[in-house]
Order: C-alpha cells, then sequence, then structure tokens
C-alpha cells in the first residue's frame, strides 16, 4: 500500500498533539516511527489506523482519501504495545479471530491460521493460551492475528516495550524477516533509536507534534537536518565554544554558535598516539566508565566537556591525566542555520560507524 498523508493535524482541547505533518510512504516499505515519549507518535499511527479522527488534513491510500473511512474498511492490521490478546482463546482462535469476522469457510481459516502460526514460529503452540505463553511469543501471536485477514498496511504501537532485553533483540530481527518475507507495508512507533536503526527501511523522526526528518538509518545518522535530530541521533555533546579546538579556531568570530559533537568523531590517545599530533588539543580525563566492551571516556578542555570511547585493548587511562584529542568533525548549529564542518588540519576522512 502507498499512503500519502498531507498537512496531518491533531488537537486535543488546547494541545495540538500533530502539527502539518506531510509525508509518503512507498509500497513494501518498513517505516519507524522514532522520538521521545509524548512528541505524537502514537497520535499519528491512530489516524492512519482510523482510531483517531484528524483535526485536519488528509490521509490517503493508493489515491484514495481515508480519512472518514472506519478501521475495518482501512485494510489495516494493528499490533498493541499490550499484545491485547483475548485472554479466554487459544492461539489458534486468536489468529483465527478476524477470518471468523469475516465469515469465511472453515477450511480457509485452517488453511490461514495454520500457516500464520507456521510462519510466526508458534508450531505446537497453537492449543495453548496467552497466559501460557512467553511475552515473545504472545507477541508473534499478536503479530499472526494482525496478519491473518491479509491487511495491506500493518501497524505496529512500540512493538516490543514490554519484552525483556534479550528478547527483544531476537525479535527484532525476527520482525524484519517476517515483514520481508510477507512484502507488507509497515510502520512502527518507537522511542528507542538503536531499534529503528536496526529494523527500519527508513525513519521518521517526530517531535513536539512535528516530522523532523524522514529518511535512512543512515542519511539521518551523517546528515542530521535539524539541531534535534543530531542530539537525538547517536551520543553526542554539544559544545558552547568550539574554537578552543585546533581546526575550529575560525569559528571564534561566531558568536551564538554552537558545536555537536560525537563519541566517533573524536580521536584520542597519549602522546604518540595520534598520528597528527600538531593538530591535536591537550585535554584531562575526567572520569572512565567501564561499560562492557569498552571504556567511556569523559574528557575536559577547560570547561568544557567531550565524551568519547576507547577500547579495552589499548592502555587503559588514568583519571586525572592528559591525552592529546583530534577532533575530526563536528555538527554546527545556530538560529539560522545548521552544518557539518570538517577539520580542516585533517588528513584522512574519518568513517563513521552506526
Amino acid at each position: 500500500m502507498h499512503i500519502e498523508v498531507r498537512g496531518l493535524n491533531k488537537s486535543f482541547g488546547d494541545f495540538n498533539a500533530v502539527k502539518d505533518v506531510s509525508f509518503d510512504i512507498e509500497k513494501g516499505k518498513l517505516i519507524g516511527l522514532l522520538g521521545p515519549s509524548g512528541g505524537g507518535k502514537t497520535s499519528i499511527l491512530r489516524m492512519l489506523a482510523g482510531l483517531e479522527t484528524p483535526t485536519s488534513g488528509d490521509i490517503v491510500f493508493h489515491g484514495q482519501r481515508v480519512n472518514d473511512l472506519p478501521p475495518q474498511e482501512r485494510g489495516i492490521g494493528f499490533v498493541f504495545q499490550n499484545y491485547a490478546l483475548f485472554k479466554h482463546m487459544t492461539v489458534y482462535d486468536n489468529v483465527a479471530f478476524g477470518l471468523k469476522v469475516k465469515k469465511l469457510s472453515k477450511e480457509k481459516i485452517r488453511e490461514r491460521v495454520m500457516y500464520l502460526i507456521e510462519l510466526t514460529g508458534l508450531k505446537g503452540f497453537e492449543h495453548r493460551y496467552p497466559h501460557q505463553l512467553s511475552g515473545g511469543q504472545r507477541q508473534r501471536v499478536a503479530f499472526a492475528r494482525a496478519l491473518a485477514p491479509e491487511p495491506q498496511l500493518l501497524l505496529l504501537d512500540e512493538p516490543f516495550a514490554a519484552i525483556d532485553a534479550k528478547i527483544r533483540t531476537e525479535l527484532r530481527t525476527w520482525l524484519k524477516e517476517m515483514i520481508e518475507r510477507v512484502g507488507i507495508t509497515s510502520i512502527f512507533v518507537t522511542h528507542d533509536q538503536e531499534e529503528a536503526i536496526e529494523v527500519a527501511d527508513e525513519i521518521m523522526i517526530i517531535s513536539k507534534g512535528r516530522l523532523e526528518q524522514k529518511g535512512s538509518p543512515w542519511d539521518i545518522y551523517k546528515n542530521p537536518e535539524t539541531p534535534f535530530v543530531a542530539s537525538f541521533i547517536g551520543e553526542s555533546t554539544i559544545v558552547e565554544d568550539i574554537s578552543i579546538l585546533k581546526g575550529f579556531e575560525s569559528l571564534s568570530d561566531q558568536p551564538g554558535t554552537k558545536a555537536l559533537i560525537r563519541p566517533e568523531y573524536i580521536e584520542h590517545g597519549k602522546p604518540g598516539e595520534i598520528k597528527l599530533a600538531s593538530a591535536a588539543t591537550t585535554a584531562t580525563v575526567r572520569q572512565l566508565h567501564f561499560r562492557g566492551s569498552e571504556w567511556m571516556v569523559e574528557l575536559a578542555i577547560g570547561d568544557t566537556k567531550l565524551i568519547t570511547y576507547r577500547s579495552l585493548e589499548r592502555e587503559v587511562l588514568q583519571v586525572g591525566g592528559q591525552v592529546q584529542v583530534l577532533v575530526h568533525r563536528a555538527y554546527m548549529f545556530n538560529d539560522d542555520d545548521s552544518w557539518i564542518m570538517e577539520n580542516p588540519l585533517k588528513v584522512d576522512p574519518m568513517p563513521i560507524h552506526i
């Protein structure tokens, strides 16, 4: 299903939950609606589903305006955050529910249900009740039930929120593979950027009811269009005066311009560890935090703090010790503009890893 949204607004009394949001989604794409809690993501999802009525704007499915169509006529499957399974029904009956509403024959219902049970890895569990399943298994049942009536659009509201971390990681991979196999246009809501980056073909970042940016995870990470996107995606530190760093001295005459610097933009080391030492600034190790696979290092240059990471294979730094720091690039912004600035003193481009 191809989706067009034009000038979508939603107000609850005096509160504007969604503000002039427009976007297109190509058929078969898996889209992540990403943003902080209360930003308007779920309101957009519910308007697409027909569970909320837009205050203004148009929702178009395959060229047809669907604002006034009830949910059951939109060709949508919906997976709720709390699964919303029928507790008194078995796995089989939960998956079959929508097919029975459509009054299909018992043979067709059984054929479709058993196909989905096999597809979602639930074979052998069809006679169990929801309370007899794990959280991951209940999520799979909810997914199968949503797919049973063969919808053209699948909507998922924070589908992994109620699942523990290990199972959540496994389900992300499973969900992406399943949606690719089924070939259905899908939109899922999340406030977890790692989840969105790992699962989605494209991400739409929503904040305070507005669409900040839409694009592939790589494009958004590499080329953020707004200060909010730059600070929300990935880890970063905002530096009030970047001119204290070598290579960025020319910005000393631009009051009001700030820099956002990500850990992977920073090269650091003891004397002799950085090849381009002439472009490095001296910093003090303020704090070290062990993260299991690496050290998170807090550095201080005067009153300015930077955060970066250090491999366990390298010599352990000491709090209070000095290191050299080379910032390869920074995301610059002021009240009127934003841009990415490369350090002109560095020699080789530094790759970005996400």
